[in-house]
């Protein structure tokens, strides 16, 4: 929760787009609510627990005979009576009652510390995406205008045999795939903008804004990711749960006084007091403390199972990550030799030593490989991005 904070108070105070998305939907998604009332109603049963039952308040008619069946003089042993009793649960039983709501209070504060770092990741990738596609669309623009630029190009060396109109048709016929591709990126952001506002919970105006994603190079414990606590805190509650059990068996007590009232004789008072006996201890209560730690050891095995599991997600992310960084550096110093080529070749060409459908090719290897570089840039954010949620 510490952790948390923090962040909390680095996103307010750079007050950037994406952080105030992130604020808005730590405070009012209804994700986060359902931990809010969950942590309360543990609360409330702490106290519950701690208290003892409602006494019972009693009336009857005793020793009544079948031919006048109400209490009278001319019948001694008959009565009215009114009672009241109290059972009382052992202190020991009650404060580990009021032990296992508080164990599952902490298990809903681990789930909720989960959810609000799986909520802050889904905002971020989301609004990535949202922005990358952006990015691509002003990307295509560009390469838009440089058909635009080549085919007023080709037109004018038309003119002259230096170019041929298949070469003009088919800048024709790239710029009506490339306004194509803007359509569909248009749509697909508009659907990845309703996946934000569903993510936030309020719908806002986005204006695309680039936000600083911090890669961390300490390495990630396992025991402190938020889902390694989560599950440490559930182990946690079911072992309250078998101390708990094991008390089970110790015998409750439950007292009674009872005042009757007969109408031909004095009136008496009874006092009763009663507690259970574990007679089927070994059947009963042993078998609930045996098949609870049962389930513990069954979560004991559930944790090695997550630690592997935590373990492969977060070596798999840093691997993908040193993947594509070095792919981006290759794919880097190719764009800088093809631009270096593409001078070559247009000075070339405007001294007729150069054809045009080379002049063509290159483009196209131009645009290819800046699209894959936006690309690459998105998927190394998108990995620091999921690391994030673990540590």
């Amino acid at each position: 929760m510490l952790i948390l904070f923090c962040l909390f108070l680095i996103y307010t105070a750079q007050a950037g787009e994406v952080e105030e998305l992130i604020e808005y939907a730590l405070k009012n998604s209804p994700r986060l609510k359902i931990y809010e009332e969950l942590k309360a109603s543990t609360k409330h049963r702490e106290e519950y627990s701690k208290s003892l039952p409602n006494p019972s308040l009693s009336f009857g008619l005793n020793n009544l005979p079948i031919n006048k069946p109400y209490p009278s003089k001319y019948e001694p042993m008959s009565s009215f009576s009114v009672g009241i009793s109290q059972r009382y649960v052992l202190g020991v039983k009650r404060e580990r009652d009021a032990l296992m709501a508080r164990a599952e209070g902490e298990v809903f504060k681990a789930q909720e510390d989960v959810a609000k770092r799986e909520l802050i990741r889904d905002i971020k990738l989301k609004y990535l995406e949202w922005l990358y596609i952006q990015k691509r669309e002003e990307l295509l623009k560009r390469n838009l205008e440089e058909i635009y630029k080549l085919e007023k190009f080709a037109e004018e060396n038309y003119k002259f045999g230096r170019s041929r109109l298949s070469h003009i048709l088919s800048l024709k016929g790239e710029a009506l795939r490339i306004e194509g591709e803007i359509k569909k990126l248009k749509e697909e952001r508009s659907i990845v903008k309703e996946e934000i506002d569903s993510l936030v919970g309020k719908s806002f105006e986005l204006k695309g804004e680039d936000f600083e994603i911090k890669e961390s190079l300490e390495e990630i414990n396992l025991e402190e990711t938020p889902f390694m606590k989560q599950a440490l805190k559930e182990r946690e509650r079911i072992r309250v749960e078998i101390e708990r059990l094991k008390v089970d068996y110790l015998p409750d007590f439950e007292v009674m006084a009872e005042y009757m009232i007969r109408p031909g004789l004095e009136n008496m008072v009874n006092l009763r007091a009663s507690f259970d006996i574990p007679i089927k201890r070994s059947k009963r209560e042993d078998l609930l403390v045996l098949g609870k730690m049962q389930e513990l050891k069954a979560k004991d095995w559930e944790i090695g199972n997550l630690r592997l599991y935590l373990r492969r997600e977060i070596n798999s992310l840093r691997l993908q990550r040193e993947r594509a960084k070095a792919l981006r550096a290759i794919t880097e110093e190719l764009l800088e030799e093809k631009e270096r080529e593409l001078k070559a070749l247009e000075a070339y060409y405007s001294y007729g030593r150069a054809d045009f459908s080379d002049l063509l090719m290159l483009y196209r290897d131009l645009w290819e490989i800046r699209m894959k570089l936006l690309e690459l840039e998105q998927e190394i954010k998108d990995l620091i991005i999921k690391e994030e949620v673990y540590r």
